[in-house]
């Protein structure tokens, strides 16, 4: 999966999209989706609509939100961790 792809199943406007493929190593998005698809598996459509919800970990925010402001690092990490500590 490319991260166009992914970006097409997260449901982002052409704005959300430019922005994330334009951070140093856009490849994380990959990573993300992956890991979700690890930790919601069997259950795609979550996977993909997690993202967008509300995070406490976040603040509140959304994990979309926290990568557009420029710290894909951070959900990476988080995803990554609940990879491989569920």
């Amino acid at each position: 999966m490319t991260a166009d792809q992914v970006l097409d199943a997260w449901g982002l406007d052409d704005q959300q999209r430019a922005q994330l493929i334009n951070q140093p190593d856009p490849d994380q998005i990959i990573t993300i989706h992956d890991g979700l698809h690890r930790i919601f598996a069997g259950n795609p459509g979550h996977a993909d609509a997690w993202p967008l919800k509300p995070n406490r970990a976040f603040g509140g925010r959304s994990a979309i939100e926290i990568m557009l402001s420029g710290d894909i690092k951070k959900v990476r990490q988080y995803v990554m961790y609940h990879v491989y500590n569920a």
